[in-house]
């Protein structure tokens, strides 16, 4: 009996040091040249890819960025900065949460959809096929996971008086240009 306890605990030991330096490993794998990661309080690089990659796919526009009276992209709208603004003036137990669900979107919930790539690696299709799958999932950890940073990268998108026009929000009444605020987008 010493013997069998002693492979599993060896075996054990051997799959939970795999996947601590697997996941180390994956964590060093980003690009690091971005001018903004110098900048961030409270995201890693590898944060910051995740965060790019749930703000292009939730905050996709329904035209081309570059036409007239398009709303700006999310890189833009420094995304980024308020998300990592908000995580740094968080909390701890929140701010440990919020680092916690950017690993499950990254590493854990692309196996929704079956897929052994990591979130931000993934195509525009396959990202919208996780979300998809996050907000419809029977776990409420994963839908409240989908919620939040969903909510987290909205406010961060929308708090940026140039997306309004989209929504058809002409911004406050409060001190109110005569102009209104934002040129609102009408549809052809």
């Amino acid at each position: 009996m010493e013997r069998r306890r002693f492979l599993r605990s060896a075996v054990a030991w051997g799959v939970s040091s795999a996947a601590v330096v697997a996941s180390f490993v994956r964590v060093l794998d980003y690009d690091r040249s971005d001018r903004r990661i110098g900048h961030m309080r409270a995201l890693a690089a590898w944060e910051v890819a995740v965060v790019d990659a749930l703000a292009e796919r939730l905050c996709a526009a329904d035209v081309a960025y570059g036409e007239l009276g398009a709303p700006p992209t999310p890189r833009e709208c420094e995304v980024v900065a308020f998300v990592d603004s908000f995580v740094a003036a968080s909390e701890p137990a929140i701010a440990r949460e919020l680092h916690a669900a950017f690993g499950a979107v990254e590493h854990a919930f692309p196996m929704l959809i079956r897929s052994p790539r990591r979130f931000s690696r993934l195509s525009e299709a396959d990202r919208d096929r996780v979300l998809a799958a996050m907000e419809s999932s029977s776990f409420e950890l994963v839908r409240g996971c989908f919620a939040g940073v969903k909510s987290l990268v909205m406010m961060g998108y929308y708090r940026d008086p140039r997306t309004w026009g989209v929504l058809g929000y002409d911004g406050p009444l409060v001190a109110r240009p005569a102009g209104g605020w934002v040129p609102l987008r009408h549809k052809p």
